[in-house]
């Protein structure tokens, strides 16, 4: 039996996939403890699993990383503002897991992508780490589209060799720009961009574990740590699900956990959008289990619920309109279900070029726009997305769980030698 460390932000998109394959550990019989903020201890214990929390992932310098009031995008003043508010976070959380580790060390850490401090103090302690991550085309490459440039598309040809290099040295060039910004902060967490051989040091050196597909991913290089283990995407929470009407097709309208500033007007663009259909049957989610926050009836077509879950309630919806988050993305494809995506912020844009051009939907620039009508017939046109069926196959191939397993035996024999 080893003993296991899963360190994640108390939030649904980075924590909850970490439960998954935590229950995967604690039933193989290692001693499994997840490292995450308060709020999320009912959720962790719920599932069987033994709780650590720590003080400096709580509280509203936490959620103002998450949750902006305005969209971030590429501006520079916004981008560095999270970036030294992220850090500092870091700072703190590394400390705090140092003295937890030092007292009562585990024998692998796995860390969320974002749970920087995590793989910052097991390397100061020597203890192996697996990073996982839900977005696989954030991680820096050479060759393909780069991320984070508003949904950059892949194509053939030495043109697109060269704008696709060009767009990765601007993204370095800019990450070496903010870290120049941030010294001070990455001095205090004795941590540069990269390490010696080129590689991310936010990322670990040994493992990478992508919850993600390789089938909906454009052709490019990966790191030789990096492996595709297929998606995550379950919810804990059990929600009783809606009671739809029969006999016309059925929507769901997500903006996933986080954009507060979006959801503003969720309500609003629902309503517009059931008042222009009212053949289809329009259900949102606000993303959140808040008991204070009830249904909310939009029209007759129409109802806004706090929380839907996606893998117990997505097969019930003959379609999606969501903002093109990692959970929803995969979540979809796995039911076969086609999306009309709305990209916002991040790396949805990213996401929303995939599934474009995998064929697993389509964009829209807003809600509430005509061309975004025009596009969801095309949406609910039956057979319209014929690659979707083997999608959702491949994605049904992957066994994230056993292969998190094995890079957990890799990581404890490499400790061992």
């Amino acid at each position: 039996m080893s003993r296991i460390a899963v360190v994640a932000p108390p939030f649904a998109g980075h924590l909850n996939p970490l439960l998954e394959l935590a229950e995967a550990a604690a039933v193989a019989g290692h001693d499994v403890r997840v490292i995450t903020g308060a709020r999320k201890r009912a959720a962790v214990e719920g599932r069987g699993l033994a709780a650590v929390t720590l003080d400096c992932l709580e509280g509203p310098q936490l959620e103002q990383i998450a949750d902006t009031a305005e969209p971030v995008r590429g501006n520079p003043r916004r981008l560095l503002a999270q970036l030294r508010r992220s850090l500092a976070v870091a700072i703190v959380a590394r400390d705090e897991l140092l003295d937890l580790w030092r007292a009562q060390p585990p024998d692998v850490v796995v860390a969320d992508s974002v749970a920087v401090s995590a793989g910052l103090a097991a390397t100061v302690l020597g203890i192996p780490w697996i990073t996982t991550i839900a977005t696989p085309f954030a991680i820096e490459g050479r060759r393909g589209p780069p991320s984070y440039l508003g949904g950059w598309r892949a194509g053939e040809g030495p043109l697109y060799r060269a704008r696709d290099a060009s767009g990765w040295a601007f993204v370095r060039t800019m990450k070496k720009a903010f870290a120049f910004a941030a010294r001070r902060e990455l001095a205090a967490l004795d941590s540069g961009l990269y390490r010696a051989d080129g590689s991310e040091t936010c990322y670990s050196p040994t493992c990478i574990l992508g919850f993600g597909l390789t089938e909906l991913e454009f052709a490019r290089d990966w790191p030789a740590a990096f492996e595709m283990i297929g998606p995550l995407y379950r919810n804990p929470e059990n929600v009783v699900p809606p009671d739809l009407p029969a006999g016309r097709p059925r929507v769901l309208v997500t903006l996933g956990t986080h954009l507060p500033w979006a959801k503003a007007t969720l309500a609003t663009d629902i309503a517009a959008l059931a008042a222009a259909r009212p053949d289809v049957c329009f259900v949102g989610s606000l993303g959140t289990t808040d008991p204070a926050i009830t249904a909310q009836p939009l029209a007759g077509n129409a109802v806004l619920l706090p929380f839907v879950p996606y893998e117990a309630q997505l097969p019930a919806f003959d379609a999606v309109i969501h903002h093109g988050g990692a959970g929803i993305t995969y979540a979809a494809i796995a039911a076969a279900r086609p999306a009309l995506v709305v990209p916002h912020d991040y790396d949805q844009f990213d996401f929303a070029a995939r599934i474009v051009a995998k064929g697993a939907g389509l964009r829209a620039d807003s809600l509430g726009s005509r061309a975004t009508l025009v596009a969801l017939d095309q949406v609910l046109k039956p057979g319209a997305f014929p690659a979707l069926p083997a999608l959702a196959q491949a994605a049904a191939r992957y066994r994230p769980r056993e292969a998190f397993l094995a890079a957990i035996g890799r990581a404890v024999g490499s400790r061992s030698r």
